[in-house]
């Protein structure tokens, strides 16, 4: 199994604050000399002599630039065909060897950004589907067996089963680890943290706010995006990291266009410090572009990821991209968003036409995400074989991520 290449999982308190110069002070050595008749000599004395500085100084060394790789993926849900997919004959769940095929996309990146759209609370809290989810513990552990280091949990469903529901899901991720977590806590102090990870030498950020939730939450279960509490984050990222990361939950379910308090947002978080923001909820894709800042620099924003793994049900659900971009910078120095970038990918299961049109959606069986280059055979088993192809799912990631962002169309066949 790939796992995601990371010179140091330690996490750090540290980054931004390392900037500070720290000033050196130089004493002036005062020349006392007598007042004489007649000319000075000029012969310098030997003691003078001695005081000259070297010619050859020793150069200093140019910082060594630093990069870190991030790949990101849509919503993560666990509809009941794909729970019922992930059973396993001894009457576990593997949810895991759904990213099988697509591993390779993310294997070298050093984070690897992944939305956990449900509670994972187990199955002593009762497993539900649509509208109000919960999944067995393994659903996290295949997210994290995935390769996903980076996990994001504000969502519309966070709340789908409680406070409970989200102590669970906690619980897991206690166990599983992984480098960066944020979007659903157990108490105020969780909610106030500020998650950092040192990543080959960068300090990075990240936090996950909430800009709707289908269940009325408690003051500390998700932050919301208009929360105070995201200035004060964003300004305390800004202290102590290098680079931050925020991954959003807005905007319009299965639109493909970014409504205006999206842009609104974007640019806010942007200003507050954000280098990249990864949007998630309508479930396909949208446009991505550079914002601008008022001193220049600029950030990133994917507006919506779209789906990774999931059983909706149409083409723009099933054809979605995982982004991919580097962060780049000397240490304790500015940081660049630098080359953004997205891979086509594919949802697969499988459902003929005629089993689309009757709704015997229950023959949505061999689950799979695949690269979309590599899509073509398994194209052929699904309700959309006489609508889609390989090519026209590229030109739709194409046209809908828009110019500023790099197709990727290599195959990661073995």
């Amino acid at each position: 199994m790939s796992q995601p290449s990371t010179a140091s999982s330690l996490r750090a308190i540290g980054g931004r604050s390392r900037r500070a110069l720290v000033a050196l002070g130089a004493g002036a050595a005062l020349l006392l000399t007598g007042c004489q008749q007649g000319a000075l000599d000029p012969t310098p004395t030997a003691a003078e002599d001695a005081a000259e500085p070297t010619a050859s100084a020793t150069p200093t060394p140019t910082p060594e630039r630093i990069t870190v790789s991030v790949s990101a993926m849509g919503d993560i849900l666990p509809h009941d065909s794909v729970t019922m997919d992930a059973r396993t004959p001894d009457g576990g769940y593997d949810y895991g060897q759904f990213f099988d095929a697509a591993r390779p996309i993310w294997a070298e990146s050093d984070l690897v950004y992944c939305n956990q759209e449900a509670p994972s609370g187990g199955v002593e809290l009762g497993l539900t589907y649509f509208p109000a989810f919960n999944a067995p513990r393994e659903f996290a552990e295949g997210i994290a067996d995935a390769g996903c280091n980076t996990i994001g949990l504000g969502n519309n469903h966070t709340f789908d089963r409680g406070q409970e529901g989200i102590d669970r899901t906690r619980a897991v991720w206690d166990e599983l680890d992984p480098l960066l977590i944020s979007g659903a806590f157990r108490s105020p102090e969780e909610q106030a943290e500020v998650p950092i990870a040192d990543v080959h030498g960068m300090a990075v950020a990240f936090l996950n706010f909430v800009d709707l939730s289908n269940t009325p939450t408690n003051d500390f279960a998700v932050t919301w995006l208009d929360d105070p509490l995201v200035e004060q984050q964003l300004a305390e990222a800004e202290e102590r990291a290098d680079a931050t990361i925020v991954a959003v939950h807005w905007g319009d379910e299965y639109s493909s266009v970014v409504n205006a308090r999206q842009r609104e947002q974007a640019q806010r978080l942007a200003d507050l410090g954000a280098e990249v923001i990864l949007g998630t909820h309508p479930h396909v894709l949208q446009e991505a572009e550079w914002l601008e800042r008022a001193d220049g620099s600029r950030a990133f924003v994917y507006y919506s990821l779209g789906n990774s793994v999931t059983t909706q049900m149409a083409i723009p659900r099933v054809v979605s991209a995982v982004a991919q971009f580097s962060l780049v910078g000397e240490p304790g120095g500015p940081v660049s968003v630098v080359d953004p970038a997205a891979v086509p990918i594919y949802m697969h299961f499988d459902l003929t036409p005629q089993q689309f049109a009757s709704q015997q959606w229950i023959h949505r069986r061999n689950l799979q995400l695949h690269p979309l280059v590599d899509a073509a055979e398994p194209i052929t088993r699904s309700a959309w074989r006489n609508d889609l192809t390989v090519e026209s799912g590229i030109q739709l990631v194409t046209d809908a991520l828009g110019p500023d962002v790099r197709i990727v169309t290599d195959s990661f066949a073995p």
